[in-house]
């Protein structure tokens, strides 16, 4: 693919999981109850486990498999999670940021060459599951809510 700007949207697709694992930790160490804990913890398992598979693609194509990335941002989406009275009212502010990182996704899926396909296939379903995730807990239906995540999950968390 003669395209210049793939290369950086490939390091972008790791770069968006490096920043949302470090979202999780940290939204972990403030969670308001066990049921937001496990929430977190299902989204820093589903990053983590995202992060991992994408290396050997960052590998192949040349691009840096470092993670020292500007985490700005992570502080002030903490603060409103802290500021917030639910989860609820929380997915409905980050939902979004969500709907923006999937779109971008998509645009990269779209432009990739076909022997990238299922790898960036799969980082438009991992997108889409956490706004499942959030789409339902901003509309109050908590029932099921992680479901897709978890079925993207190679090792869920226990259910508590």
């Amino acid at each position: 693919m003669n395209n210049p700007v793939y290369p950086a949207w490939i390091r972008e697709l790791h770069e968006s999981e490096v920043f949302g694992e470090a979202l999780a930790l940290a939204l972990i160490d403030v969670a308001k109850n066990k049921r937001d804990h496990y929430h977190f913890g299902t989204l820093l398992q589903l990053e983590t486990e995202t992060k991992a598979r994408l290396r050997p693609f960052l590998f192949n194509h040349g691009v840096p498999l470092s993670e020292n990335i500007e985490l700005d941002g992570i502080e002030a989406i903490v603060n409103a999670y802290k500021a917030m009275n639910n989860l609820q009212e929380f997915a409905a502010v980050i939902k979004p940021t969500v709907e923006d990182f999937l779109s971008r996704f998509e645009e990269i899926a779209r432009i990739c060459p076909d022997e990238d396909r299922d790898l960036t296939e799969s980082m438009v379903r991992h997108e889409s599951a956490i706004l499942k995730w959030l789409a339902m807990e901003s509309e109050g239906e908590s029932e099921g809510s992680l479901d897709e995540m978890i079925r993207e999950l190679r090792y869920p968390l226990p259910k508590p």
